[in-house]
């Protein structure tokens, strides 16, 4: 058996860990000049898109990989985003809140509905928040008996306290790109009436493994049951 320097073996891997963790160091630092300097930016495109009727709820429409987190009841209710907004951590960029705010409807009593994604011992997180509904118009209460076809409610992800993904998808993706998203030149968007891809992979029969995990890096998790 080939005998191995521990000794030099471990000064390596000390040396690759500390660069890693300099990297990392310098990464925020880059993330948070960048947020410093696009904030007059985003305010001033926030001035413009605030004149443009409908403009959030179509960029959600548009976005292939949120408007398949949507279920058909949550439209009218989205209909009523009138700003969505990114705030970060000025210290620490890797904590952040994404701030949905709606004009008066029948379905909640809450002015802004507020997603916050947090580092945590090395890992991103999330918590829940609280959307208080009007009588009888809770979307994401459970309508008896569930079956094939139900559809969970975009708006049970402000109760997730698991998946960060889709806001991180949210705050990289929908907001920095908002413009041509509305435009409808999202990459992932489908030219005809959107697909579900859990479906397409059972239409299609055969999936291949590589394209599959590359769909699993790539975009927030696909919408599940929630019990």
């Amino acid at each position: 058996m080939l005998e191995i320097d521990q000794e030099a073996f471990g000064r390596v891997q000390d040396d690759i860990k500390a660069l890693n963790e300099q990297t990392e160091k310098v990464e925020l630092e880059l993330t948070k000049k960048r947020n410093e300097l696009m904030l007059p930016i985003l305010e001033k495109r926030r001035e413009i898109i605030a004149k443009i009727p409908k403009f959030w709820p179509t960029v959600l429409q548009n976005s292939h990989e949120i408007a398949n987190l949507v279920a058909m009841d949550d439209l009218p209710a989205l209909e009523h985003l009138t700003d969505l907004w990114v705030k970060h951590d000025p210290k620490d960029p890797r904590n952040y809140e994404i701030i949905f705010t709606f004009s008066d409807n029948e379905y909640f009593t809450n002015k802004e509905l507020i997603k916050k994604i947090f580092h945590k011992d090395g890992e991103q997180a999330t918590e829940a928040y609280t959307i208080n509904w009007k009588e009888g118009k809770d979307l994401t209460a459970s309508k008896g008996k569930k079956d094939e076809d139900s559809e969970d409610s975009f708006f049970s992800w402000f109760k997730d306290v698991d998946d960060v993904t889709v806001g991180q998808y949210f705050a990289n993706e929908v907001f920095f790109d908002a413009f041509s998203v509305y435009a409808g030149e999202d990459e992932d968007m489908f030219d005809d009436e959107s697909v579900d891809l859990e479906d397409e992979d059972e239409d299609d029969g055969e999936v291949d493994e590589d394209d599959e995990e590359d769909d699993e890096d790539d975009q927030p998790a696909k919408k599940k049951s929630r019990k």
